[in-house]
């Protein structure tokens, strides 16, 4: 039995890989960067770059020797031709197979950074999406109003004197947090944190890009305007003694309807330690960056600072406040049990804001740092303080903690042999996988030469990239509306129940995992391999369905490979 079921997994999973021999990223290559395909074919031994619009072979190549991907289980070869720099449209020949078409041109990129973070729009709450900023390539994603949410309940878990249970409050604006309609403070650190951590890199670049937002134009950059929806709803999450509510949510799901159809009841539930500090490095990080733009948005930097401090103190006070469901709430549990990660990144987004010793000295740098995940934010505390190191008095202790989590980076990248920067395949993999790209291109920004020319961070970052954009197993880019195959059917109220066929663009699926295999079925999946088990289905809610954690990651990734063109 057990060699059956040995045989039937290869086969199935030589059936997938036969149907995408050539992996390449679909969007295409600037001039100068480093151009490649993964080929899985162990006989093959040449290729041609081949011009998409008259077929003519322009470059010929060599491929290198095979090696093992172990998440893949398979053998592959690499095509590089790196050298070829004209520009066109293009695709890849070998041994009777071709790719998916690809271009060759400088700012290649930018298309896919705006929609990265115009996705976050598409997940607004308590608003309507009018049609000239919601049309996208001809395709009009408008959609009334869903969830007001100035009529909130708070429920009996997150009850105080001051607040009884069934005391309404108002707390509109938002992002949705991934397929559903809830809105989560644990899951909106790592998201909110992406964006921010964007703008604080490459303020110019995000100066330039522009989003076509209802506030487009107002002095302020797009990318601080989308932040600014999502920062409005975290200051109503703050109960008047300085804790913060972990959600606001129903109590169940809603069924597959859109925002406008879901009319169950909705309440803040659950304060926790959690939500208190990824809300005081929220806010703390707000202050700063909003501090420049006072004319636009008097006091929010003052008022978040407050806040953040208010919510500090209440995290000091009650340490071990842990979220968990109550009993008759179904909704996304997100529990976490310790929060020594979430002292350390409050503490650091504090210090950084406030320059106050007392915050550096609350740092415990006692971590083995790893590729951060909305429970996991350590890292996001050491990625600020690197980025910050000029106004450290002594960045021994930062520069060593990150320089060895670069080479882990590293270390990773280079065991699953130049494919992907992660050990393991785990929910939202396209996240991590972002995550660790972004953390390679910060150690490229950040470390000495010697360190950049050691551990070749620049392309772990671009392939971290183009794994993400179709070199990988499955064959797709992961990425809604943009290569040639992409998922068209998220595990998303919206996408499924708008009526239209095409997906809403720029949202990033959670990628391959086997670890739940059964969300469509026993036969659910064509291969069960770590990064071959993927899904474009309504079903698989463990591989295709959508999270602003996982699309965050993606969209810093997406603004530093653009502004390394």
């Amino acid at each position: 039995m057990k060699r059956f079921l040995i045989l039937l997994f290869l086969t199935l999973s030589m059936h997938v890989f036969s149907q995408n021999i050539i992996r390449i990223n679909q969007i295409g290559f600037p001039v100068s960067h480093e151009k490649f395909a993964i080929v899985a074919d162990e006989k093959a031994t040449d290729f041609e770059l081949r011009n998409a619009q008259n077929d003519k072979v322009v470059f010929q190549g060599k491929l290198s020797d095979a090696r093992f991907s172990k998440f893949s289980e398979e053998y592959v070869k690499y095509a590089d031709f790196t050298e070829y720099k004209n520009t066109g449209t293009y695709y890849l020949y070998c041994d009777g197979n071709k790719s998916n078409p690809f271009t060759i041109q400088d700012k290649v990129y930018q298309e896919i950074s705006q929609a990265s973070i115009r996705a976050f729009y598409y997940w607004r709450a308590s608003t309507e999406l009018l049609p000239q900023h919601a049309t996208w390539h001809g395709i009009d994603f408008s959609r009334p109003l869903g969830h007001a949410d100035t009529e909130v309940k708070i429920h009996k878990s997150a009850a105080t004197q001051n607040r009884p249970a069934g005391t309404i409050v108002s707390a509109p604006k938002g992002w949705y947090d991934a397929g559903d309609y809830n809105l989560y403070v644990v899951n909106a650190g790592i998201s909110f944190h992406s964006l921010a951590f964007a703008y604080e890199l490459f303020p110019e670049y995000y100066k330039s890009l522009q989003l076509n937002l209802p506030e487009s134009g107002n002095g302020v950059p797009d990318i601080l305007n989308e932040l600014k929806w999502e920062l409005d709803w975290l200051f109503a999450m703050q109960d008047e003694d300085g804790g913060v509510y972990t959600k606001l949510s129903s109590l169940r799901f809603c069924s597959m309807i859109m925002p406008h159809e879901d009319n169950l009841e909705r309440y803040m539930i659950g304060k926790s330690t959690a939500a208190a500090l990824d809300f005081a490095a929220m806010m703390a990080m707000a202050s700063r960056i909003y501090k420049q733009y006072e004319s636009v948005f008097p006091d929010v930097s003052k008022k978040a600072l407050t806040a953040a401090k208010k919510a500090w103190n209440w995290a000091k006070e009650n340490p071990t406040i842990y979220f968990k469901n109550p009993s008759d709430v179904h909704t996304g549990g997100y529990v976490d049990t310790n929060v020594k990660d979430e002292f350390f990144w409050a503490a650091s987004e504090l210090y950084i804001t406030t320059g106050d010793e007392k915050f550096f000295k609350e740092l415990d740098f006692n971590f083995d740092f790893y590729i951060p995940t909305w429970g996991g934010v350590e890292t996001l505390g050491l990625m600020s303080l690197i980025a910050h190191k000029d106004m450290l008095k002594n960045p021994t202790v930062v520069e060593q903690k990150f320089s060895e989590l670069a080479q882990k980076i590293a270390t990773f990248f280079n065991e699953s042999n130049h494919c992907i920067p992660v050990n393991k395949f785990d929910w939202g993999s396209n996240g991590m996988i972002s995550s660790a790209g972004a953390l390679a291109g910060l150690a490229k920004l950040v470390l000495n030469d010697s360190q950049n020319e050691q551990y070749h961070f620049e392309q772990i970052m671009q392939k971290s990239f183009s794994y993400i954009l179709g070199a990988n197993p499955t064959g797709y880019c992961f990425v809604s509306g943009f290569g040639t195959k992409y998922p068209r059917h998220f595990h998303d109220r919206r996408c499924t129940s708008d009526g239209i066929e095409e997906p809403i663009p720029g949202y990033l699926a959670g990628g391959s995992t086997n670890y739940v295999i059964r969300d469509c079925g026993e036969k659910g999946y064509p291969a069960l391999t770590p990064a071959g088990c993927y899904r474009d289905a309504i079903c698989s809610f463990s591989t295709n369905e959508i999270a602003i954690n996982w699309n965050g990651p993606f969209a810093l990734l997406a603004g530093m490979v653009d502004n390394c063109n």
